[in-house]
């Protein structure tokens, strides 16, 4: 007597085929999860060194008795006039020049009256139209005798 095996052969292959279509789908959900983590790990690392250079400079800013001469020793390879500054970081947000900068720091103020200037501190990723933070602060200058 001779079994016919075609048949449960037919459906191994079947469920075969099942097991390798749900592990693609499966694999294909779990890759695109990891890319999205790491997207959102790179974005909050951006806004976190954002932030971080953002207040450093507004406490300089609001402390130093010469900001703009504080600024420039601090960060010698920034490009800083009276009323305008930029800061250049690299992709690990070192400061560095123009030329190797991944990120940039723009500072501009307007003076308010002769003891108060208005401050606009924004940060920019490799174009300069994704802004990734930006801070408006209002320092006082204390009258000097």
């Amino acid at each position: 007597m001779r079994k016919s095996f075609f048949g449960r052969s037919g459906l191994l292959l079947t469920e075969i085929i099942f097991a390798v279509l749900s592990f693609s789908i499966v694999s294909a959900i779990c890759l695109e999860v990891f890319v999205k983590a790491h997207n959102l790990s790179r974005d909050t690392r951006e806004l976190d060194m954002a932030v971080r250079h953002s207040s450093s400079i507004a406490e300089i800013l609001c402390q130093a008795e010469e900001p703009m001469e504080t600024l420039q020793k601090i960060y010698p390879d920034s490009e800083i006039a009276t009323d305008f500054a930029s800061f250049y970081f690299d992709q690990d947000f070192l400061p560095c020049s123009s030329k190797a900068s991944f990120y940039h720091l723009d500072l501009s103020s307007t003076p308010v009256d002769e003891q108060t200037t208005n401050y606009y501190i924004a940060v920019y990723g490799n174009n300069e139209t994704s802004e990734i933070y930006h801070l408006e602060i209002t320092a006082y200058r204390q009258y000097t005798l």
